[in-house]
Parts: structure tokens; sequence; C-alpha cells
């Protein structure tokens, strides 16, 4: 067993990894995260599975990669499956992929069932095995949404594992999605005891609940931020499972995210047409200039530029911006997005610029270099969403210079601070989820950009915010030692 004066053995068990597998912040956390620990002193190592594309996108970073001698094996729905192990040490982290016939389809299923979800559970078996095959056994299996909270539930009802003994740490980046699904034939092929499968553990209204299960079962949760572990114990916020969250609530903590800063970085950022930073603020302009003339606009323009980048799904509360395309066409300001989402959000989108062709512009889609061009190029970078478990982009944002108009909700509430409060801040903020609230925020915004030097202080103010895992790293590793004791 290890101890503070010994090195933590830490596996995290990520069903997404990047740059490799990403679909949201997961991913950005699990490539991130395990570094900041090494640093830290915590022996952490990785293993996620090798979907379609993964081994190329690893080659093509210039990863050298071996398979192990031997592969890892997992007992499910009566017969054995195998997975090759390929190592790669990804930025120091050791880094295990697994490869195998269970993960060679999408990452995640449209409709979860019996099948779509059992090749999580095989990976969530398969990362409780591998310790055989490459010699190394974690003290604490480090799992990250419903996608792993197969691994906490197999620790605590298994047949087999069950008697292992092994800790588990169960982190929630979204607590929208958990996992539910019909329990025939899971329960007898899984491997789990019956009594597993009540009101008290991963029983949801006669479904399978595996986010539920990892939360029970887990040693430890935590989430995202702060303000989000208090927020999900609350019926507004996460509806029937909040119970469930207020019962675990003594093993629950908040540690917000940070940022790879070096790959966000505007000093060394080769994705922008020119490089800033807070002692030199002139390449910024001629991003902004890019920018506008990448959507289409007068590049001579001095209105602030207003810029989102994220999924346009209901969660972000991108109804509540192009319902206000008027008011926003109104302020002078251009909006510039890029996403995609929902039908009926990139719709709604796509009509507001039909509407306003010079004030507003959707770059549908997702494309990483146009993120870091308006991530540098804008003047205020637009959050409005309905809960945002910790988030990311406002944290981007700031580092390039771009000031934040986010809703008070969650993690966003934790980093953006409104610049009219007595102490001043780093943004501007809105607390009710609908357009009056969002438009109030906004025209302060667009308002104070024209005071230049009032608007510089606050681009500075964020620019200077310390956004590096090192604080989380620390937290984490805490939280592993206390879990130790």
């Amino acid at each position: 067993m290890a101890s503070k004066s010994s090195s933590l053995r830490v596996l995290f068990v990520t069903t997404e990894l990047a740059p490799f597998s990403k679909v949201g912040g997961l991913g950005d956390v699990a490539g991130s995260l395990p570094k900041a620990l090494r640093q830290a002193g915590v022996d952490v190592r990785v293993v996620t599975p090798a979907w379609p594309g993964v081994l190329e996108r690893a080659e093509a970073a210039g990863l050298k990669t071996t398979t192990a001698r031997s592969k890892v094996y997992a007992a499910y729905d009566w017969r054995i499956h195998s997975a090759n192990i390929i190592k790669a040490d990804v930025d120091k982290v050791p880094t295990y992929f697994l490869k195998a016939e269970d993960y060679s389809g999408d990452m995640y299923p449209s409709q979860l069932n019996f099948w779509t979800a059992s090749p999580f559970a095989v990976f969530c078996m398969q990362a409780l095995e591998l310790k055989d095959a490459i010699d190394w056994e974690p003290d604490i299996y480090h799992c990250h949404d419903w996608t792993s909270a197969f691994l906490p539930c197999a620790l605590a009802w298994h047949r087999h594992y069950r008697q292992t003994g092994g800790k588990s740490i169960m982190t929630l980046h979204n607590v929208a999605y958990q996992g539910v699904f019909e329990p025939s034939p899971f329960l007898d092929a899984s491997g789990l005891e019956p009594w597993s499968f009540n009101s008290s553990t991963m029983e949801y209204y006669g479904q399978v609940n595996l986010l539920k299960g990892g939360i029970v079962a887990a040693t430890a949760v935590s989430t995202v931020s702060p303000t989000y572990a208090n927020e999900i114990q609350t019926y507004e916020s996460t509806r029937e499972l909040s119970g469930i969250l207020y019962q675990q609530r003594s093993k629950l903590r908040g540690i917000i995210n940070g940022l790879d800063t070096k790959f966000w970085d505007p000093v060394g950022d080769k994705s922008i047409p020119a490089n800033f930073s807070v002692k030199d603020l002139k390449g910024k302009a001629a991003c902004k200039k890019e920018l506008l003339k990448r959507a289409g606009f007068d590049t001579e323009s001095d209105a602030p530029v207003i810029v989102c980048v994220s999924r346009l799904v209901e969660q972000k509360g991108f109804d509540m911006v192009f319902n206000a395309a008027k008011q926003i066409a109104e302020t002078g300001a251009k909006l510039i997005v890029l996403g995609s989402g929902q039908d009926w959000i990139e719709n709604g989108m796509l009509q507001a610029q039909s509407s306003y062709p010079q004030s507003i512009k959707l770059f549908k889609g997702y494309d990483e270099p146009l993120s870091h061009l308006l991530y540098a190029g804008g003047d205020i970078f637009l959050m409005p969403s309905v809960f945002e478990p910790c988030g990311l982009s406002q944290m981007i944002s700031m580092r390039y210079g771009t000031v934040p108009v986010v809703r008070e909700v969650g993690g966003l509430r934790d980093t953006v601070f409104d610049v009219d409060r007595p102490e001043g801040g780093n943004g501007f903020t809105f607390l009710t989820c609908d357009v009056d609230g969002m438009m109030w925020a906004l025209r302060r915004a667009v308002e104070r950009y024209y005071d230049k030097e009032a608007w510089k202080k606050i681009m500075l103010e964020g620019m200077r915010e310390d956004f590096t895992w090192d604080k989380s790293a620390g937290l984490y590793k805490e939280m592993y030692e206390d879990l130790m004791q």
C-alpha cells in the first residue's frame, strides 16, 4: 500500500484522450491532468481504447509505440474478450491503448442498450486485468464519467473483482450523461451479483444507471468545479439523481479543471497569424483582422467582435443567442460562431445569419486552427450556458485576451468574476437563464469595449490568471493520499 512517503500509483481509466480521441472536456482533462500529476510526483498511467483512427493519430504525432507480448483478457457475456496492448509514452506519461474488435465502432453509440454498452464494461474489466500484463499494479483507479463507471461497480459487486479490495475515484465531468439502459441481459452477462441491482445502487426506475452505480460504489467522487459539486446535489440540476449525490456528499469534492497552457498559448501558438502576450498585445489586432476577413466582414471595422466556440446543443444556451440576434446586431457588434450540434440550434443560428448577414456569421462544424483564430481574434467570448460543469472555453478566451461574458453557473462562476464588483473582475456575468439577462451583460461588455483603457485592464486581468493544472493536480494528489490513509 502506498503512503505519503512513497509514489502513489494511479491508473487513469478513460474512453477519451486528447489529442487522439476527444468529444468534449473529458478528453482534454485526460490528456493534460496526468502530465501535471506526474510532475507532482504521482506515478500515473493511462489506459484507453484504441478507437478507429486513434493509433494512426498517435503515429502521425510521432509517438513511438510498442506492442506488449501479453494481451489483456476479460470474461464478459460468457466468453473471453482479448485486446492487444499498445504502449506509448505521451509527454512522459505511460499510456496503454487497448486494440480489439470491441473498440472498432463509434466511440459513443447513438442509442444505448446491452449491446452498445458492452464495450465499456469490457474495457473496464480489461483495465482491471491490465496489472498482470504490464507488471504494475495501481493503488487507485481513477475513472471518468459513465463510460468507465462500470469499474467501481465491478470492484464493489462483481463476483470476482469485489474480492480484490481495489480503490477507485469517480470523476463526474457532466452528470447529464449517465449510461442508462435496460437491465436484461446485462446483469447476467456482466458478472455482477444480483443484489447490485436495487434502488440504493445502480437501479434507476427499472433500468441500469452506470453513473449512479459508479457514484455509489466508488471510494471517492470528484467533479470539475466547486460550484458544480454543490449544484448537482439539487433537484433543479440533476433531478432524481440529486438524492444519491446528496447522500454521497461526504465523499464528493469539486476540483476545478486546468488548461494545457502550452497548447493554448498566444505567445507560441502556430495556428494564429500573429503572436502576442501580456507585455505586447499588438499581434491581437492582426488576429482580429484575419478573423474578420475569414468571416467576410469589413477588416477595418473597430466594432467589437463577439465569438463563440462550442457544441451547438441545448446545454450551451444557444437558443438565447439566436433569439437575441436582432438585439445583438443592434449593438453594432459582430458575432462569429464556430460549432455544430443539434439540428434545431444549427438551423436557428443559420436563420440568424440569414437575417443579419452583416452582423452574424456561423462556421458550421469544428476546425481546430479556426478555433484558435476565434479565441485570438475575438474581443468578447460569449458563453450563456444553461449548465456548465467546468468549462474550458472561458479560460482559453482569457488566455488570449478575449473577455468572457458568461452565465453564473458551475465552473463559470468559479473562474469568471464580474468587472463591476467593488473588487473588480475579469469578465461580465449574468444570473438569469434568459435573453434579458444575457443581453444585460453583453451590452455592458460592448459599451465598456469602447473605453480602451478600461478594456485593456480587463483583458490583462484575464491574461494574468493562472489556469495551469498545478494547483488542481495538488488537490487531486491530496485526494489520492487521503484515500490511502
